[in-house]
């Protein structure tokens, strides 16, 4: 009975492993078919003349911000940064995701991160929005060959555009209008305006 036991135990354990293994594969070629849909949908994009604004007015928007002093962007001062090529419009395209990859210049940070931004068409003009989203950090360690070196651009790129991608598109490849719409709140409508409302405070040197 023993050795019975043990037989059906092992066979248990292969059919596990398999399953698993199935699983994984599918995983792995589900990710990238995402990813050639996205690139191939991407060229497309790059032919539209709303992508080139919405990218206009990202570049534009950061610098501006920066210029300003406004205070909860000023790590970007501290960082190299670029807004990623990818713009992950919804199917009317007047809303999308858009991603800023940030490299941070401490010799000593073992963290480098991907900020999720948005953008909504309002009243025929592009407004975008730097806070409300979550940011994404990544481990030098796991991505580089040292815990302090930074991680290269295109690995955040394709990096973060892999956490865009697990949702948004459905099963029949057709974008996930309700994935990119969400974020459009009244809650990130509010803490964008307290961004910009937010500088730094000026500092009196007494001579």
């Amino acid at each position: 009975m023993e050795t019975q036991e043990l037989m059906l135990n092992k066979h248990r354990e292969r059919y596990l492993l398999i399953i698993i293994s199935i699983i994984g594969l599918f995983a792995c070629v589900n990710t990238d078919r995402r990813r050639a849909l996205f690139d191939a949908q991407l060229d497309v994009f790059k032919e539209n003349d709303i992508y080139h604004d919405v990218q206009t007015t990202t570049n534009k928007n950061l610098k501006k911000w920066l210029s300003e002093d406004l205070k909860d962007i000023q790590v970007l001062k501290k960082s190299n940064w670029k807004l990623d090529e990818a713009v992950f419009f919804n199917s009317r395209k007047d809303k999308c995701y858009l991603l800023l990859l940030v490299q941070d210049k401490d010799t000593l940070a073992k963290l480098d991160y991907v900020y999720l931004m948005y953008g909504a068409l309002e009243q025929e003009k592009w407004n975008i929005y730097f806070t409300g989203l979550p940011t994404l950090a990544f481990p030098r360690d796991k991505y580089s060959k040292n815990e302090h070196e930074p991680i290269a651009m295109p690995t955040l790129s394709l990096l973060s555009r892999e956490e865009i991608l697990q949702d948004y598109y459905k099963a029949n490849r057709r974008i996930n209008d309700e994935y990119v719409n969400k974020a459009y709140t009244l809650d990130l409508k509010k803490k964008q305006a307290t961004f910009l409302k937010k500088s730094t405070p000026s500092i009196n040197h007494k001579e």
